[in-house]
């Protein structure tokens, strides 16, 4: 039997230097993720370090990452109408680059179902 996979909120939101108060959108939001079991993983802000390897990203960028305890938690933070009634006291102050979920996986259980895989291979 599957054990419930974590997932992922993973956002991008351009934060420039003197942009307004997201402190009424923190306020706001806690209680409503809490609710939904979610926790803040990385938080962006305009002097967070990023050291970037690969891809494009656009300047002015920064990442969050929040994890919930399943899909179905993201997925009910994001669709409730609380969430849904409070989510522009972020975005009428900062600019979203993306945001998705992303599902999670257990790492004990994928192993028993590839078991030829490399990364199962001691040397």
């Amino acid at each position: 039997m599957s054990k419930q996979k974590p997932a992922y909120l993973v956002a991008s939101s351009f934060m420039p230097e003197g942009h307004g108060p997201l402190d009424p959108y923190g306020h706001a939001t806690h209680p409503i993720m809490e609710k939904w079991g979610g926790e803040l993983i990385v938080a962006g802000e305009t002097g967070q370090f990023m050291d970037h390897y690969e891809g494009d990203w656009k300047e002015g960028a920064r990442f969050t990452l929040f994890r919930f305890p399943s899909m179905e938690h993201l997925q009910g933070f994001w669709n409730s109408d609380d969430y849904q009634a409070i989510k522009h006291l972020r975005t009428d102050v900062i600019a979203p680059n993306f945001t998705f979920g992303v599902e999670g996986f257990d790492a004990e259980e994928w192993a028993r179902d590839k078991p030829d895989h490399a990364y199962n291979k001691t040397t």
